[in-house]
């Protein structure tokens, strides 16, 4: 190992960091990688909404529904989202490393240089020889709060709302496993925050054609933490890289104040019994900048550290397009809508990061990280929506039901299925009512479960960052597959929401 001493900071590190510091932003908003969708009426249909959209939650949904709302309104609501994930990690398997694109096959392809390395691990603790237990999140409720204010028929204006709201993320972002479990190598904790304050407007062309655009302007606080392993033993030691005094700790906070997108929608009523409805939101980058934190471990490069003054990190991703549709029957008493809704997730290929930050071995020497990026491989996602509201006593009490499915944005592989991203294909179901408790006041609840099918990753890609070997033409960095293992995930969302009228 002494003479590769001098490459383990620039090579090791600096892709080690890179692996942390780009899962935080995208655990943050986007239908195909999480929960679909939020708002307290919208969740009991089953997400549902964007042909209705009759209440402030058009703000999100589908902002030309903002023109059916008539003088003052007022939206208050919170949803609780309580996310369950079990991971039962998997040893690396001995899977032999370096097919075409350096990635783990299961037998040399002809004409290729590849190795069996002998230090991946049999998928147990070393110190106590126990095989890897199931871990879970440490899960809590999360709160996203929705506020929307809107005004109808304003100036005089026939037809003319306008509207001003604060938007959460559709998703939960305080994870938290287990510090020295053998999912530490992908996450300790993170604790993400999302939100999109904005301003919005629609019109009623004429009694069959509304319009209405809606402009956000979010921010994103971003903190991540994880375990690494800056010297790992490729040869003899299979038990070296799993010993816990060889870890060291990173943690990355950073934030963006200005994330900006759109909603533009538009809803037809051709006839009285048919509402059509369409939304899409623009894309929207995140540039995050922050600092890094290195804690070195106690058994190699103990006095290792990042140099003072160079600590910076700028995180760099896009949310794609996302597309929504719908059609909805209405009868006097009842409606039943169905929804499409495309996000073009392909378009994420991979992350970028750029690093300005240098290790110190502890004796004064200074290695610089260079930027790197990180391919996800995503795949486009679609859902299908369906729900439903029955005026159960007309003028007072509704009550609602619906259910989703939705794609998996993960390649079909699952290869680089991991904790930054446990979502995988959803089924959902919701249910929930609304009292008109008098001609001002609505008061709603609403609750939806997320089903996700068990995810079991055999030939997972995500690997402990190691010394880098070149095999063929191909550098490539060995380490203990952290991603291999099973899955298991589910959600619960909680809305309660008051509407309030005051035309």
């Amino acid at each position: 190992m002494a003479r590769f001493a001098g490459q383990i900071p620039s090579r090791l590190v600096s892709a080690i960091v890179t692996a942390v510091v780009v899962v935080c932003c995208a655990a943050a908003w986007g239908g195909g990688l999480e929960i679909p969708d939020l708002g307290t009426v919208a969740i009991g249909r089953g997400t549902a909404f964007v042909a209705r959209a009759d209440n402030l939650s058009a703000f999100h949904y589908n902002p030309a529904g903002l023109a059916k709302s008539k003088g003052p309104n007022l939206l208050l609501g919170i949803n609780l989202i309580h996310l369950d994930v079990g991971f039962t990690r998997a040893g690396s398997d001995m899977w032999i490393v370096g097919g075409p694109g350096g990635e783990p096959v299961a037998e040399c392809p002809p004409g290729e240089i590849c190795i069996a390395d002998p230090a991946l691990d049999y998928g147990y603790f070393p110190e106590d020889a126990t095989s890897y237990r199931r871990v879970t999140s440490a899960s809590k409720l999360g709160p996203a709060p929705m506020v929307v204010f809107s005004w109808g028929d304003v100036f005089g204006v026939e037809g003319l709302a306008l509207a001003a709201g604060l938007l959460p993320p559709s998703s939960f972002g305080a994870p938290s496993f287990p510090k020295e479990g053998p999912q530490r190598y992908a996450l300790r904790s993170a604790h993400h925050l999302i939100a999109f304050p904005g301003i919005g407007a629609a019109y009623a062309i004429n009694r069959y054609i509304q319009v209405g655009a809606v402009f956000l302007s979010g921010f994103a606080l971003l903190e991540q933490h994880q375990a690494i392993r800056p010297v790992p033993q490729l040869n003899n030691d299979r038990d070296y890289n799993e010993r816990r005094d060889g870890d060291a700790d990173l943690l990355l906070d950073a934030d963006d104040p200005f994330v900006p997108t759109a909603i533009v929608g538009l809803l037809s009523n051709p006839v009285d019994w048919l509402e059509i409805g369409a939304s899409v939101r623009f894309p929207a980058r995140i540039e995050a900048e922050g600092t890094l934190e290195y804690t070195a471990p106690t058994r190699d490069m103990p006095d290792s550290h990042l140099a003072p003054g160079r600590d910076k990190v700028v995180v760099r991703q896009h949310f794609p397009w996302l597309v929504r549709t719908g059609v909805r029957y209405v009868h006097r008493l009842f409606d039943v809508e169905v929804d499409f809704v495309w996000e073009n997730w392909s378009s994420l290929r991979a992350f970028e990061v750029d690093i300005d930050a240098a290790i110190d071995e502890g004796n004064g020497s200074l290695t610089e990280m260079p930027d790197a990026e990180v391919p996800k491989h995503f795949r486009d996602t679609y859902s299908v929506r369906v729900g439903g509201d029955v005026e159960v006593w007309p003028e007072h009490l509704a009550v609602r039901l619906g259910g989703y499915y939705q794609s998996s944005a993960h390649p079909e592989d699952n290869s680089t299925f991991n904790l930054d991203f446990p979502f995988g294909e959803q089924f959902g179901l919701g249910g929930g009512l609304t009292w008109h408790s008098c001609r001002w006041l609505d008061v709603n609840v609403g609750y939806l479960h997320v089903f996700q099918k068990d995810v079991v990753v055999t030939r997972g890609v995500v690997q402990q960052q190691g010394l880098p070997l070149v095999l063929g033409e191909i550098e490539q960095v060995i380490g203990n597959t952290v991603n291999n293992g099973k899955y298991e995930v589910s959600a619960n969302l909680f809305g309660l929401s008051l509407e309030g009228h005051f035309n």
